[in-house]
């Protein structure tokens, strides 16, 4: 937790959150001890080949994320492989985590070719200074919601964040379309989160 906090810098301008965190974390052997099958691995590749090297050590079972977005990656890196992921049907929960800026092209190659039918609506914008976060997202949000909706109808299921502070939020992405909710930022303000937690409850 100190080292997301230590990264994250506010931008007024903007009215968001600034991260340059990177991927610091155990690695995955150590990530698929501390969860649960039950539970949602978060994985991304850093080099050319890690997602069948992680496929092969990865349970069929294990619930994952799998980020296609991550916006501290130098490089973009070609999706092909996370079909290996989609194939499995003992997941209840296989994921494409995709950037807001993904193009109609890429959400087509996603969810046709790749197979994924559950995207997360989306990670933080790449900046020059690192990925933000916060109310900038919900126009990419939508506009990606719309797009896979017209396309796609209800076959896609769709977690939907960026921005979500408040109830207002969350009812604009779900009468947008959006299936689920992802809660981000307002987690690092406890009484905030409390007050939307609340709201939600009705």
């Amino acid at each position: 937790m100190w080292s997301v906090i230590k990264t994250l810098r506010y931008n007024r301008v903007a009215k968001g959150w600034v991260n340059k965190l990177g991927l610091p974390n155990p690695g995955l052997t150590v990530g698929l001890e501390k969860t649960k099958s039950s539970e949602v691995l978060s994985i991304a590749e850093i080099n050319k080949g890690d997602f069948e090297r992680m496929n092969d050590i990865i349970p069929v079972d294990q619930n994952i994320e799998v980020n296609l977005s991550c916006p501290n990656v130098d490089r973009k890196l070609s999706w092909e492989s996370a079909r290996l992921f989609s194939s499995s049907r003992d997941r209840d929960w296989c994921i494409a985590k995709l950037s807001p800026t993904t193009t109609p092209e890429e959400l087509e190659f996603v969810i046709e070719y790749l197979g994924f039918s559950q995207l997360h609506f989306s990670n933080t914008l790449p900046t020059e200074k690192g990925g933000l976060s916060g109310p900038v997202l919900r126009s990419y949000t939508n506009d990606l919601i719309e797009l896979v909706r017209d396309k796609w109808g209800s076959s896609v299921e769709i977690i939907a964040g960026g921005g979500v502070s408040d109830f207002g939020s969350v009812i604009n992405y779900l009468s947008n379309g959006a299936d689920h909710i992802s809660l981000g930022s307002v987690c690092f303000n406890p009484f905030k989160l409390r007050k939307l937690l609340r709201s939600l409850e009705l």
